[in-house]
């Protein structure tokens, strides 16, 4: 099984949200345990784009902070899982997974509309409902 996480290289927490994830950290599971993991870059930007990029390198699991409908469509077209609502250290996340303590929810939690620019009230405010701004 192949899991994505949404990835921040400077922090390696997971990242902000899946649709402006500029790295996926993926970590290949066998029998319980992590056999091998790598950093990856998307192909192109935009929901479709990792979605494919996500199916290209056969991810079962996409781990992330935040997720909208547009993205949650894109990777359920691949039969995708997500598990979102997921913060701290990457390294963590899967574990925790792997411990079965994480939720595949398989539902956004973040309404915004990202295509007309309302996310955001501001540079560092959010004006929507995601928990936090979600770029």
């Amino acid at each position: 099984m192949v899991v994505a996480i949404t990835y921040d290289k400077e922090t390696g927490n997971v990242g902000q949200h899946f649709g402006h994830a500029d790295f996926f950290k993926l970590y290949e599971i066998e029998n319980g345990r992590i056999m091998d993991s790598a950093v990856v870059a998307p192909f192109g930007q935009g929901h479709e784009a990792v979605a494919s990029t996500m199916d290209d390198y056969s991810v079962s699991l996409v781990i992330c902070q935040n997720i909208g409908d547009g993205a949650m469509q894109a990777l359920s077209a691949y039969d995708i899982a997500v598990c979102p609502n997921v913060e701290g250290l990457a390294d963590d996340a899967i574990e925790a997974f792997m411990q079965g303590s994480l939720l595949i929810e398989n539902a956004p939690n973040c309404d915004c509309d990202h295509g007309a620019g309302s996310c955001c009230g501001g540079e560092s405010s959010c004006g929507s409902t995601c928990g936090g701004c979600c770029h």
